[in-house]
């Protein structure tokens, strides 16, 4: 048995790591819910290949190589709500390359080897994967997926969606992509225009079939449409024009689904589309067209639960769209740091460190919240605006315009989990001087 000596020095090391543990305060902050945050219960990503900025937003303007304007069209349930960004580029403008970097918000990642997705960070958190997925996706996207229904070429006519599940895929999904499989054919039949608005309507109406028939089930859905793409370089900017403009209906159809089960739909392009001149056929990698914001600018618009109605200025990147989608859903991933999240959700979060003693949180005249208890505090669901922190005899204005951080004390905001790594440190000398405390104790009883 240990002597009564060796007991008391364990008692002291013991009560010295609970003060020094309580000292730096590696304790989870204090969490202050401001106001209501609108959880969407589940996400649509659709991406639709092809499509450019310049050809949709009412801000921009598309020209061909020769100078000459060409006509846009009008997607007013694209364009019509939601938060929109006006100035979003793709940092390379070709498929595969792009859905890569869209679903990372890593700009140098490998399609082969992706790293970590936002759908790894969805299913962490109890979310379905799913996809409807027309072209440009690499293996390792399909293996991301609980559930999938692809095409495994690009023909226009005469393809047959695959699809595919996992054993975590719900019983109910598999008779719904059956279902869609089969009703391929008739939608990409009819030839010219209406084929190619065909097919793109096809993965619409099935991704909103989807939506319709999860309900219950947190989920998140990739979409891709790829016939804007193809009617680009195969039928010119007119045949390019009118296929863009026949995503109107379907699109309006999925967003009113996602609307009724509450459920957050972003849209976005992979790259958008340059043309020589206003009767030749297009492309977007060729060096001639890479650089053009017509292939470079891309739509970004969210819409649903969760986001404010805004136009969002500034020039924005495809890196930033799995941040935003991520922070939307309240959904922590270990993406890289390369993207930022779009200040475009309805409350924001405001992180305070240094507080001398209970802290207040005004909005005019109006005391909002109050954190009596030491340490970092999150006030949470905060809308845009300027607000004041008071602690004392002292007031500090904050303005909130996207998620904040201040430190009081007028020091730099502490960064990550710095706290808890300097209480780590602590802990383990703590643990290694007791270990050296006791093995001289026991020498000296030898």
């Amino acid at each position: 048995m240990l002597s009564n000596h060796l007991k008391q020095q364990y008692s002291l090391l013991l009560l010295t790591l609970l003060l020094l543990v309580s000292s730096f305060g590696i304790a989870s902050a204090i969490d202050v819910q401001v106001g209501p945050q609108a959880q969407p219960s589940g996400a649509v990503l659709l991406v639709v290949d092809g499509l450019g900025a310049s050809y949709v937003y009412p801000e921009h303007r598309a020209y061909a190589l020769d100078g000459a304007p060409l006509e846009g069209a009008v997607l007013f349930n694209l364009t019509g709500g939601g938060a929109r960004a006006l100035d979003v580029r793709v940092p390379v403008p070709e498929t595969t390359k792009s859905h890569s970097v869209l679903i990372t918000g890593n700009s140098g990642t490998n399609p082969d080897r992706l790293g970590p997705t936002i759908f790894d960070a969805a299913r962490a958190n109890g979310y379905l994967c799913l996809a409807v997925l027309e072209r440009g996706d690499a293996m390792p996207v399909l293996q991301e997926m609980d559930g999938v229904l692809y095409l495994g070429e690009n023909a226009l006519h005469g393809a047959e969606p695959i699809p595919g599940f996992r054993a975590s895929a719900p019983a109910n999904l598999s008779p719904i992509f059956q279902k869609w499989r089969d009703r391929f054919a008739w939608y990409s039949a009819p030839q010219g225009v209406a084929g190619y608005a065909g097919y793109d309507a096809w993965a619409l109406d099935a991704a909103a079939d989807t939506v319709q028939n999860l309900s219950g089930q947190r989920f998140l859905m990739l979409v891709n449409v790829g016939a804007v793409d193809s009617a680009g370089q195969n039928l010119g900017a007119d045949g390019y024009r009118r296929t863009v403009q026949a995503l109107d209906m379907p699109l309006g159809r999925l967003a009113e689904i996602c609307r009724q089960n509450n459920v957050l739909l972003a849209v976005t392009a992979d790259h958008g589309m340059v043309f020589p001149s206003a009767t030749g056929k297009g492309g977007h990698l060729a060096e001639k067209y890479a650089a053009r914001p017509e292939a470079l600018r891309v739509p970004l618009v969210f819409l649903g639960p969760g986001v404010e109605e805004l136009n969002l200025a500034g020039r924005w990147s495809e890196v930033d769209i799995a941040p935003t989608l991520l922070g939307i859903l309240n959904i922590s991933g270990n993406l890289t740091k390369e993207g930022k999240s779009l200040p475009i959700r309805e409350g924001f979060d405001l992180r305070v460190t240094g507080a001398p003693g209970a802290l207040e949180l005004w909005r005019g005249e109006e005391r909002l919240a109050n954190a009596a208890a030491a340490g970092e505090r999150r006030f949470r669901g905060l809308p845009r605006g300027l607000y004041s922190l008071k602690a004392g005899e002292k007031e500090w204005a904050v303005l909130v315009n996207g998620d904040a951080a201040m430190d009081l004390t007028g020091k730099a905001a502490p960064q990550g989990d710095w706290k808890r790594i300097i209480g780590i440190i602590l802990i383990l000398a703590i643990n290694l001087g007791g270990i050296a405390i006791i093995f001289r104790i026991w020498n000296g009883r030898d």
